[in-house]
């Protein structure tokens, strides 16, 4: 027997598994910009980006209503900012530093 199509089914599997696992917090099928269409292709940026929702989310559930506000209009600057990565000279590490800087501030919160 063949060992071809058990190492293309493997290679299937890898495969799905690994769009899986770079699916973002949004739909990328609506993705708009160089940078979330980066994130859509890149499962480490992705991780990243379902953990700073998840974390944002958690966040903005025990925020008092006064201030939620704020903190929505923060975040709502912030993706403006990482958006802006599209005029850096590297684009992902731009994308991965602004993530791991909005993790790091949302946690010290």
């Amino acid at each position: 027997m063949s060992k071809a199509p058990i190492l293309w089914g493997l290679a299937a599997l890898a495969l799905v598994s690994t769009a899986y696992a770079a699916k973002p917090s949004f739909d990328c099928a609506k993705a708009s910009g160089t940078v979330e269409e980066l994130i859509c292709s890149d499962a480490e940026l992705a991780k990243l980006d379902r953990s700073l929702s998840s974390l944002y989310s958690t966040l903005l559930k025990h925020t008092p209503a006064r201030e939620q506000k704020q903190l929505r209009a923060e975040q709502r600057g912030w993706v403006k900012g990482r958006n802006d990565c599209w005029k850096s000279g590297d684009l992902r590490g731009c994308v991965k530093g602004e993530y791991e800087m909005r993790i790091n501030e949302l946690k010290d919160r």
